[in-house]
């Protein structure tokens, strides 16, 4: 197997367990779908552009959370009609359990792996 760098940044998004503990009081039996103490089968990864450096990965998200958020919400709780008024990038925060990476690795193909 080769290994073959994108050159993109990556944005990982596991819901947070407030986010969880929400979704349970709109559903309960999403409990069912819920492991506590393993979330990573909850977790998406986003590809981002590729950045010069971490601040301005930082400075994208804070720009453009909205449309992510919304998708983790909608994953958990389908009417929008009960998500929180006004989302902001805190609502972000508070939601989801992130991680900005520049180490984006592919196994497959390497037409990615180019400067």
């Amino acid at each position: 197997m080769e290994l073959y760098d994108i050159n993109r940044y990556a944005l990982i998004v596991t819901p947070s367990e407030a986010l969880l503990r929400w979704a349970i009081r709109e559903d309960p039996t999403a409990e069912d779908e819920i492991d506590f103490d393993d979330t990573s089968d909850l977790t998406t990864v986003y590809l981002l552009p590729d950045f010069g450096d971490i601040d301005e990965a930082e400075e994208w998200l804070e720009k453009n959370y909205r449309t992510i958020l919304e998708n983790l919400l909608s994953e958990w709780v389908e009417d929008e009609s009960n998500w929180p008024s006004n989302l902001a990038f805190n609502h972000f925060e508070k939601f989801s359990d992130y991680t900005i990476t520049n180490m984006v690795i592919d196994t497959q193909d390497a037409s990615y792996d180019e400067e």
